[in-house]
Order: C-alpha cells, then structure tokens, then sequence
C-alpha cells in the first residue's frame, strides 16, 4: 500500500495475456515455472486496464467519475451497470493539451462534479494521454481534497503499463482501500466482506440471499458498494471472493492491513461447487450446524432440473470466459456430460495449475487461447472446432453467432449458487434446442464475412511470439 498503484498482475501473479496452443502445453509451462510473456505481432483491439477499471468504478453508487483525458476514453461508462447513475464527466483533452497539459481542466472537473452531485467521493482516473503529458494528478487531488472536504481519489491506470486488462481491478482496490478505507483495524463486528470485481448483480444478489439464509450479513466490496461503508470494510470477520482470481487482491490487502482472514474459494458454480462454497463458509464462521439443512433443501429443488440435463448428450462446447469462471463452468460441464473442444481465457497465471490439470483431466487436450479482444484468433479456432455451442459474456460472442454457432450468454442471467444452476441449465436446453437466430444470422454460410478464406487459413501460433530477452 505504500505504493500509489497496484503492482500489474504480469508482476504479481506473473500472469500472462497471449498464448496460442495446447492445454498439456500450457500446463507445462506453468508447473515448470517457466509461463511466458508473449508479444502479438498482429493485434486487435481489447479493453485495457482503463475500460476495466471504469466499468467497476462506475456501479459505485454515491461516487462520481472524473476521466481526465480525451473525450473518447470515457466511452464504457456509457450503458451496462457503468456510470454511476450518470455521475461522471471527462476533460475533453484536445490535440494542444496532450502536449503540454490539461491540469487546470482537471481542477476545474472536479469542482464541477462536486457541485453537479454532491457525492460522497470524486474518482479521478488517469488515461493514456495523462501518462504522454505527464500531468500532476497527485497535487491537483490533494488540493481539491483540502477544498472540498471529501475523498479526491486519484487511480493510476493508463493502458501502457500492463497488457492485462484485469489489472484494472486491482488499480482500483488499491486505489479505493488506500484513501477511502479506515487507516487502521477496527473491532470485528458479525458481517463478512463479500468481495466482488467483475460480477453482475444478479450473481451477487443470490449469493448474498444464500449468505442471509446461513444467517450472515455481506457486505459487498467494491461492485455495487458505497463509499459510505467503507469504514465496514475493516470490521468484518471474514472476507470471501467470489472469484478469488479476478477480485483476490482486494482479500490479501484487507488482510495485510486489518488481519481479516481471505478465504480463497473457486466460484459457486454448480451443486457440488456450492455446497463445497457454502460449507467452507460456514466452518470459518462457525455456522456448521444450519448447512446441511440449507444445501439439502436446494440441491432438492434443483433436483429434477439436473436430472433432465442428461438430455444434452455431451454436445461440445468453446469456453471464452475469465480463468475462473471457465475453469468453474468446465467443471459443471463435466458433471453434466457435456464435452468442452477448446477455452479462451482473458489471462493466466502461476496459481492456475491445479486447475489447468482437472481442466486436462476432464475434457483432453484442448486447444486453448489466452487475451481479451483478439477476435482473428477465436473465429479461426471455432471455424476448426464447430462446438455445438459458444459459453461467453457479452459483445465477445457477437462473431460466433456470425458463424452459424448458437451462443449462451452469460452476462445477463445469474450463474452463481442455486438460481445458477437452474439459470445454466434451462438455458442450455434452450439455446441448444433453438439454434434458428445463430443460422439465421450465419445467412447459411456459416463464415464471418469479416475475414478472408486466405487470412482464416493462417494459424494463429505465427503471430503470438516469445519476448525476447
């Protein structure tokens, strides 16, 4: 914390963002502790750490959002759970002022968001240009803080220093915990810290109304918090992430500075998965008494869906999701008889092990991608593949409905705990059993008009390359 930004995950977790090859090579590399840095020659588009970071800062519900840089740079807090109810403006940075600096601009935002909304903090995001001009951030957020009296916090991203977009996260944890949360520990009170970066708010409602049936208060860190109970953070008993790969860093510094114990659990997905999430839970809070009852009454309910997933009849499946999420959704694949043919992680890294080998002992060899965006790379493997069905989230699976493969769309239903199973299931059976919209889009052809034959005829392993030392 001494630092004023969050070390880059290449450095923490010696994470990775390029790879192109096979899963017993991947796994190779990283038991051996040799995962490399990999450069793209050709490159698409994908979001940065600076995206990330916005799309998190913006479900924060009594901030506001000052982007200093070009006008362009806040485009993702537009839509989606971003933007803080509208709370955000940015500096409009023009050609002359990349140059030589916008610092007064910045002044002058942030005064403006404190009059337009009176918010409880002002997040002052760095962008590329800011790290070209090199304007004081720090001394303009310290004289504003002294001005308005509230929390001026400055966040460190800038697209340049990681190729990792889920540093992002950890910028912004390290950001909010260093000056909006209590500079000491505090006493323990009965709530635990549910530590959440990237899930939708349906996943987190139903894992809290779980918690609540365990008979514990969460409170939720930093997605869909509030400045307001910060001063919580520091209180709880206990802290769980959701995803311990994608919100894990915000669990270590809440112990490093208040000894809060980090239970690191893989996501609730599937029964086995959510018994296993609850009764870890349950044990660090000595709650081991009311979960069999819980986990019984749900698992009964969810009973008869399961047993009609056997009418899936091991359709192949491409996985594009975080680590975590894909590792977790492989698994319950693999319970339900469905065969995963390839994955596409956003990054890994040294701590992926364990998971990279059940993935390799559940589903073989499987052809695997690693980086966000980078579509060449994808539409060339499902050309390969032809999986039955794409698992993602969001606009990444647009170009696998354009060939002709029906997608389940995880960004908009829960996947997580109980309502989770019955969300995944049903809606397996149902994309798999209505694939009309996918041909219908595919016009027939089942090719992205995108890319050439020529150019889809070229393996993706020559562009993706080893730094060199």
């Amino acid at each position: 914390m001494r630092g004023k930004t969050a070390p880059i995950r290449e450095k923490r977790l010696g994470a990775i963002g390029a790879y192109s090859g096979s899963l017993s090579g991947l796994l190779q590399e990283v038991l051996r502790g040799e995962l490399k840095q990999r450069v793209r020659t050709f490159a698409q588009d994908g979001p940065s750490d600076l995206q990330v970071a916005l799309e998190l800062l913006g479900t924060i519900a009594d901030a506001a959002i000052v982007v200093h840089g070009p006008a362009g740079c806040a485009a993702s807090l537009r839509g989606g759970d971003a933007g803080g109810a509208g709370r955000w403006l940015v500096t409009g940075i023009n050609e002359r002022e990349s140059i030589l600096g916008a610092e007064t601009k910045l002044r002058q935002a942030i005064v403006q968001a404190h009059r337009a909304w009176s918010p409880a903090a002002i997040f002052v995001v760095a962008t590329p240009v800011v790290a070209i001009n090199n304007d004081d951030i720090e001394t303009a957020v310290i004289d504003a803080r002294e001005e308005l009296g509230i929390p001026i916090v400055p966040v460190y991203t800038d697209g340049f220093r990681s190729k990792v977009a889920a540093t992002g996260y950890d910028v912004s944890v390290h950001a909010l915990i260093k000056h909006v949360a209590p500079s000491r520990p505090r006493p323990r009170g009965e709530h635990i810290n549910l530590l959440a970066v990237a899930e939708s708010r349906h996943n987190v409602d139903a894992l809290r109304g779980l918690l609540a049936e365990l008979g514990l208060d969460a409170q939720v860190f930093p997605r869909y918090g509030r400045i307001s109970e910060a001063p919580q953070l520091a209180e709880a008993r206990l802290s769980v992430a959701i995803d311990a790969g994608t919100a894990g860093y915000a669990g270590e510094l809440l112990e490093e500075l208040y000894d809060i114990p980090f239970l690191r659990l893989p996501p609730p997905v599937g029964i086995p998965a959510t018994a296993r999430w609850l009764d870890a839970i349950a044990a660090a809070t000595g709650r081991d008494a009311q979960c069999p009852d819980l986990i019984a009454r749900h698992t009964e309910r969810v009973a008869e869906l399961v047993q009609a997933a056997g009418a899936l009849q091991r359709a192949p499946l491409f996985i594009n999701l975080p680590a975590g999420s894909a590792f977790a959704v492989a698994q319950l694949a693999h319970a339900l008889d469905l065969r995963v043919t390839g994955c596409k992680f956003s990054e890994i890294g040294d701590g992926d092990a364990p998971a990279l080998a059940t993935l390799l002992a559940d589903h073989g060899d499987l052809p695997v991608l690693v980086g966000n965006g980078q579509v060449f790379e994808e539409a060339n493997l499902l050309g390969t593949l032809k999986p039955a069905l794409y698992v993602g989230s969001g606009n990444r699976a647009v170009h696998a409905l354009r060939l002709g493969i029906p997608v389940f769309d995880l960004a908009r239903r829960p996947t997580l705990g109980y309502a989770g199973v019955e969300s995944i299931l049903t809606g397996l059976a149902r994309t798999l059993g209505k694939p009309a919209l996918a041909h219908f889009l595919a016009d027939g052809g089942g090719t992205d008009d995108a890319y050439t034959a020529s150019w889809l005829g070229k393996s993706t392993h020559w562009h993706v390359k080893h730094e060199s030392n």
